[in-house]
């Protein structure tokens, strides 16, 4: 956990738009090249599926961070928990798998749209 003065707002409906249309065209680019790529190329296909997953986790990095459902402590985490913990939605919206560095608890912790420092 890094310490920042970055503030937190819960997502609009444009970060959902965004974050879905982001989501769909990893999806598709993924698709496609194992379509193409499969089965002649497919360590062409393996490094374009490694470089695409970590640009989604840095985009995840930059842009959101997290809010513990049990004690509300709001926190960053780093990259390398952003690309390896466990991800979905609820009827509460995004959460991820994480540990919370206040309570100490591995909860779902709910996804939050980080306001960069002004």
């Amino acid at each position: 956990m890094k310490l920042t003065n970055n503030q937190y707002q819960d997502p609009t409906l444009k970060d959902w738009i965004i974050r879905t249309a982001s989501l769909l065209f990893y999806l598709i680019v993924i698709g496609l090249g194992a379509l193409f790529l499969f089965p002649d190329y497919w360590h062409w296909w393996l490094l374009l599926f490694i470089i695409s997953t970590i640009l989604m986790a840095i985009n995840l990095n930059r842009n959101y961070a997290c809010r513990c459902r049990d004690c509300g402590y709001e926190f960053e985490v780093s990259f390398l928990v952003n690309l390896i913990s466990p991800h979905g939605v609820d009827n509460e919206g995004s959460w991820q798998w994480v540990e919370c560095p206040n309570c100490r608890k591995r909860v779902k912790a709910t996804v939050i749209k980080v306001i960069k420092d002004a």
